[in-house]
């Protein structure tokens, strides 16, 4: 099993953030953990790396309990994208990449000439080698996202957790970070769990998800038992269902906004 959750609870001082929660991935699954904001997505990817301490229960990975491991053997189970990334120093992309490798070279030692051209070649993966020399805090807020998501690949983890890795980038950056974290979930058979808003995302990109409402879990599994009406509505708002376009692509929108409709006409 990649990821374990045994039946933790967690907040913060007398503020209980969840209770009582439990799912396991497996490796080769990409993860959506869905529901509205203050629902305790982000607290709970805290406890998994370890950053947090649960109030009870178990998180393991790899079957290793992470209660037991240093932060320097967590970092080498577990990479994080969270949702906002800035550097009070003038590092280059190139250099924020290579951070991520700190926890698999010996200390005060200098990344090899290996570690930076795996490095180069992750940036490439990720479509944004052209930033290797600009500094990190003089680019935008997206690609900011995009290099910070290139650092969690080049630490190369079998988990990976991204907080709402979409949140400063437009549609097609959205779309591109999302079919390449499927590409490579399959290839190096990652075990990802991944915050998300938007469900059409989640359905399209991920093999399965977690609903949280409230600190609790409604409902866990495969995306063909999460994407129904009632579900999406008890989770994300009471206007929302799942419909079908005319061209046959399965969508979730608004209820006011019916594709299904014979005289809405989709130009080519």
């Amino acid at each position: 099993m990649g990821l374990a959750i045994e039946d933790i609870s967690a907040g913060y001082g007398k503020d209980m953030v969840f209770s009582h929660v439990s799912f396991s991935l497996s490796p080769g699954k990409i993860c959506a953990l869905m529901g509205r904001n203050g629902s305790g997505k982000t607290t709970l990817l805290r406890c998994i790396n370890g950053v947090l301490k649960p109030l009870c229960g178990k998180v393991s990975v790899m079957e290793q309990d992470i209660a037991r491991l240093s932060r320097v053997q967590i970092a080498r189970m577990i990479s994080v994208v969270p949702q906002v990334s800035f550097s009070p120093f003038s590092f280059s992309c190139l250099n924020m990449v290579l951070m991520a490798g700190s926890a698999r070279i010996k200390a005060w030692s200098s990344p090899s000439k290996k570690e930076r051209k795996k490095a180069l070649n992750t940036m490439e993966e990720a479509g944004i080698e052209h930033l290797a020399p600009r500094p990190f805090n003089s680019i935008s807020g997206g690609e900011r996202q995009l290099v910070i998501l290139a650092r969690a690949l080049f630490q190369d983890t079998p988990v990976m957790l991204l907080d709402e890795p979409n949140s400063h980038l437009d549609f097609a950056n959205q779309h591109r970070i999302m079919a390449l974290m499927h590409k490579l979930v399959k290839k190096r058979n990652l075990t990802v769990l991944i915050t998300l808003h938007d469900p059409n995302l989640a359905l399209y990109y991920c093999d399965e998800a977690v609903m949280l409402k409230n600190g609790k879990i409604i409902a866990s599994g495969g995306m063909e038992t999460i994407m129904t009406d009632d579900l999406l509505a008890g989770v994300l708002g009471e206007n929302i269902q799942c419909d079908v376009t005319r061209k046959g692509v399965f969508v979730v929108t608004p209820k006011n906004i019916n594709f299904k409709a014979s005289d809405h006409e989709v130009k080519q």
